[in-house]
């Protein structure tokens, strides 16, 4: 049964934290995905909404990380709300133009199609404090049954520290995962390579992943709190993602697409107001840009279900002079 921290209990937990920012603080609760905060209650008590919450020590990571066990009859709620996601690219290399990022684009349609809402992609730099701050924050962002991906960083390089980085976020330690050092033993002793130090790299992960595989590839996926860590060669990320990807579904998106010979800024406001009275379908316009001149503009609309597309679509039939 949901039940309320006691004040005792809300102060214990802030001291566990070591009095981090407010801003770190709800960033761990989204975590969780079940505390709420209330700056106005004395000592910014707590409330816990539908578990039991476990505080592991502070270790390694920026602050501890609370973990938790949910119940089914109070997780009801968070099941009609779509399933977000968060990409963070990580590289020098993307941020200085040496190489252009192909994922993005892939996996964003991927996505799409599995009913993924792709929310945010964010780029960064082979940091160590940036990408623990930058997981945290997305994964406020998603919430508790959001993912995040990430891609790059896993190499036996130098500035290869993603997996560390995760690691620190979460506060727990690396270890080798001897399942992935076996299938790198039989991808490379057969090429003469032993898998010195470095390449044992490859195979150190966050305590308490799960290793998701892909035939025909040694590289592990590792995932820890609904964090995908991808390598960023798109031939790996690719397959990786494809061989898994039934883990990513959500309630599919419904569309319909519609032509009209009206400038865009001649259609701008009759949307606007259509868009307002269906808050619940997605609604863009994209003029042509190419030679074929066979319309002006495109009208996508998109939504998750049926009865209220059809609505939008005949609300915009009637406002404009358009074609399927």
């Amino acid at each position: 049964m949901c039940h309320l921290l006691q004040a005792q209990q809300a102060a214990a937990f802030c001291r566990v934290v070591r009095a981090q920012s407010f801003e770190c603080l709800r960033g761990y609760a989204a975590i969780l995905g079940v505390v709420r905060y209330d700056l106005s209650a004395a000592g910014s008590v707590l409330r816990q909404a539908s578990c039991k919450l476990h505080v592991r020590p502070r270790q390694n990571g920026p602050s501890a990380y609370a973990t938790s066990s949910f119940a089914t009859s109070c997780a009801t709620a968070s099941q009609t709300q779509p399933k977000l996601a968060a990409f963070l690219v990580i590289g020098n290399e993307i941020l200085t133009g040496s190489v252009q990022d192909a994922n993005t684009p892939w996996l964003a349609q991927l996505l799409y199609r599995q009913g993924v809402d792709l929310i945010r992609v964010e780029y960064i730099p082979d940091d160590k404090s940036d990408i623990a701050s930058t997981l945290l924050r997305l994964k406020e962002r998603v919430g508790h049954k959001g993912v995040i991906f990430t891609s790059g960083g896993i190499g036996p390089t130098h500035d290869d520290i993603t997996y560390e980085s995760v690691a620190h976020a979460f506060g727990v330690e690396l270890e080798v995962h001897k399942p992935t050092v076996e299938a790198m033993k039989a991808h490379y002793e057969p090429q003469g390579k032993e898998v010195n130090e470095s390449r044992l790299r490859m195979a150190t992960i966050p305590i308490g992943s799960e290793v998701l595989t892909t035939p025909d590839l040694w590289v592990p996926m590792a995932c820890i709190h609904d964090v995908f860590i991808l390598p960023g060669i798109p031939r790996l990320f690719k397959a990786m993602i494809t061989a898994n990807k039934d883990r990513f579904t959500g309630a599919a998106y419904l569309s319909a697409t519609l032509y009209t010979d009206t400038g865009e800024g001649d259609v701008a406001q009759a949307l606007r107001k259509i868009a307002a009275e269906h808050p619940d379908v997605r609604i863009g316009s994209y003029p042509n840009t190419s030679y074929d001149k066979t319309y002006q503009v495109k009208l996508q609309l998109e939504c998750r279900q049926q009865d209220l597309l059809d609505q939008a679509k005949v609300a915009v039939s009637e406002a404009l002079t358009v074609r399927e």
